[in-house]
Order: C-alpha cells, then structure tokens, then sequence
C-alpha cells in the first residue's frame, strides 16, 4: 500500500499523474487537502481510495491522445455528491453509485462539493474477460446499475484494499484474477441486463458469501446451490479451497449475526431464545453451545460485556 497525502493543488495533479493519468485540475476548495492509499495487485488493476476537499478534473483531449494504455475506472462513491461526464454522457454521483468511464477519451469530474470520497479500481481493458461490446455500453451508460454483481465488486475491492490486497482466496496474484473476473462480471451484467456469473471459482466464493449475507439467517447448501445453477457437491468444492465446508461457514455467519444483535441496543429486549430463533437456530441449547465455542463467552456474557467477548463477572 503507498499512501500520499498532499496540501496543494500542484501536489494533487502529481499524484494523480504518477497513480493513475494526466489531469487539469481547478475550482480547488480553499486549504484544499488530498489523499490517495493505492494498492497496486499487478501491472493491469489496481485499487485506491481516495480523500479530497471539492474540486474538479479535467482530462483534455489533449491529455487522452497522449495516453499509454487502455485503462478503466471503475468507481464507487463512498461520500459527497458530483457529477462525471464523458463524451455526450453525463450522469450524477452519490454515495453508493458506480460509475466507469475511461482515461483514453476525454472526461470531466465535478467534485466540487466537500469531502469528497471514491473507492476507484484502474484495470486495463485488456486484462478483462468481458466483450468489447459490453465494456463500450458500459463506456455509454457511465452509470453501473445496482445489480448483486456490482455489490460483489466492490465489497471485495474494499476487503482487499482494508487487508493489503489478500483475503481468503491466497496470495496478491490470485486476488487480481479474482477481482478482474468480478469486474467482467459487472460489465457483463450491466450490458445483458441479466444475471451472470463469475468464471472463476474465487469470483464465485465472493458471490456465494454476498448472497449468504444478504439473505441470512434462513439460507442452506440448497439454496446456494439452486441460486447459482449448480451441484452440492460444486458448492462444497468451492468452500474447501478456503479450507472450510458450507454448513461451517453458514454457521459462523449466523453466529456472527446473533453476536450483532447482542450488542446492539435495537435488540436489547430480545430474549436469549429469540436472538437465536433470529439467527437460524432451531433452539436456544443448541444455540449456546455454539456460540461458547466460536466466542469463548455464553450469549448472556456476550451482551452483558456489550459485544466485547469478554466474560463478566457473575
């Protein structure tokens, strides 16, 4: 990870020089401030966040008839609002909405209100396992739609970028083709109007564990299986590449909600039965057990430490 953190103008347009293109940048908040955590997976993508007061950038014509490679930016607001125009296109920002557009043509970025915040993935096109066609609808629309294969995206790019760019799937090296398979994903989808699925078999954990997420606790191996038009056995194939079996990580997953509700106040009158009934257990025994085992505390002890983990006193 190279941080660069900056209190100029000048020093700004130099960090995007050296981490991404050439851009002209104006209308700079006074005492503006700048900062950019990139993390470079391999010579074809990389993942920055990005931190600023309000301005704005221009990449020229002039600027993008001199560029050197094929780059994407695929990027996700965290905070503030704006506004990205390439070519005829222009569409707003704010927080939760992605957008890709291209640095070989030219853009304009209006970040000019406060506190500016992006997650932005630069990948070549090249590296990209997704149609020229489909990458160019993307080019037109700007906007990604909010479909799960976007969600995907950028859920992985933030736990890579938040674990210095490896997480479960191994090394730096398999992250990039995990992530670049997940971006093909979204500009797949985004193009077909349809669900598609990652190609590889880290692209399709990152996917299992996003619909797990969202549709806990009442989710089974059949339901994963029957979601993603495939066998148990394919499921189980997947989960023990990362050195676990369905039913386990579906487990911790429902434990991990029930360790959330425990300590949050919105479901402090639940009772210990209830949070577990809540959690996807069948009852609160069996449920206890389980949870002194992943948390080394009973759920009681649990909530009375405030989700801390650890035992009070009796």
């Amino acid at each position: 990870m190279v941080v660069h953190s900056v209190g100029s103008a000048d020093e700004w347009q130099d960090v995007v020089r050296r981490c991404f293109v050439p851009i002209n940048c104006g209308a700079f908040e006074p005492g503006f401030q700048g900062r950019m955590d990139q993390l470079e997976l391999d010579d074809s993508i990389s993942i920055a966040c990005v931190a600023t007061d309000g301005h704005t950038v221009d990449r020229s014509e002039r600027l993008a008839a001199r560029a050197e490679g094929d780059a994407l930016h695929l990027s996700l607001q965290l905070a503030s609002r704006g506004t990205v125009r390439q070519g005829r296109r222009m569409v707003s920002v704010r927080p939760g909405r992605a957008f890709m557009y291209a640095t070989d043509v030219p853009y304009y970025l209006d970040y000019s209100e406060p506190g500016q915040r992006q997650l932005i993935i630069q990948v070549s096109r090249a590296a990209l396992d997704a149609p020229r066609a489909d990458m160019a609808d993307g080019l037109g629309r700007l906007a990604m739609p909010a479909t799960d294969a976007t969600r995907v995206l950028f859920t992985y790019a933030l736990d890579l970028h938040r674990h210095g760019g490896t997480v479960a799937d191994g090394g730096t090296s398999e992250s990039a083709e995990v992530l670049k398979d997940l971006a093909s994903t979204m500009i797949r989808a985004a193009a077909e109007g349809t669900r598609v699925l990652p190609r590889t078999r880290g692209g399709l954990l990152r996917a299992i564990e996003d619909f797990v997420t969202v549709n806990l606790p009442r989710v089974r191996v059949e339901d994963i299986a029957a979601e993603f038009f495939i066998s148990r056995r394919t499921v189980y194939h997947v989960f023990e590449e990362v050195g676990t079996t369905p039913s386990d990580y579906l487990r911790r997953q429902r434990l991990e909600l029930a360790a959330r509700h425990l300590a949050d106040p919105e479901h402090a009158a639940q009772s210990i039965a209830e949070v577990a009934s809540g959690a996807g257990f069948d009852d609160a025994t069996t449920f206890t057990r389980a949870f002194r085992r992943q948390h080394g505390v009973t759920p009681r002890e649990w909530r009375a430490a405030g989700g801390s983990g650890v035992t009070v006193a009796s």
